[in-house]
């Protein structure tokens, strides 16, 4: 089954860098999850499903992969650093503690959930699992084992209450390439 089947493919999508695409290595040493790679060649920078901004590298452009994970990342950090453990945020029934140090931020939404690779987990087909951190960074959520899966289960009317949570209705399964302005 292809990757992304229910996303049409956009006419002009703004190109990834590819040759950072296939070199780059995460902190595990290994390349981004080949289904992150399929979705940034062939959607590139842009929106999906009408709220998640989708971070691919772009070199130094404002909004690439290389400028924002780090950007978030730093944040995540210094806010998890800040807060209390006996009073952990909500990591059930999806998480487990010391979760957060695992994350590697790839996309926000513009409601402000950030998509994470919990990079300690990687499979053997080189997948990394993706969490969904909730607004202000009050909870974690499973979201997927992969990208595909992560946007299927967002089109799904069950899936997605569990995902991104109840307020949510199933994503329009549709991406809009952004512009480098």
């Amino acid at each position: 089954m292809p990757l992304f089947q229910h996303l049409p493919r956009p006419v002009s999508p703004v190109a990834a860098d590819l040759i950072y695409l296939a070199t780059h290595r995460l902190p595990d040493s290994l390349g981004f999850p080949p289904s992150y790679q399929t979705f940034a060649k062939e959607f590139g920078w842009g929106r999906l499903g009408e709220l998640f901004l989708i971070y691919v590298p772009l070199g130094d452009y404002p909004d690439s992969w290389q400028v924002r994970s780090p950007w978030i990342k730093k944040g995540m950090d210094e806010f998890y650093a800040e807060i209390e453990y006996d009073d952990p945020f909500e990591l059930e029934p999806d998480g487990y503690v010391g979760l957060e140090k695992s994350l590697l931020p790839f996309a926000m939404s513009e409601n402000g959930e950030y998509l994470a690779w919990d990079m300690s987990k990687r499979g053997p087909d080189e997948e990394l699992p993706i969490y969904v951190l909730a607004s202000r960074l009050a909870g974690i959520s499973y979201g997927g084992a992969n990208l595909d899966e992560f946007v299927d289960n967002c089109l799904s009317e069950q899936k997605v209450k569990q995902v991104l949570g109840t307020g949510y209705s199933p994503l329009p399964p549709i991406f809009e390439p952004s512009a480098l302005v």
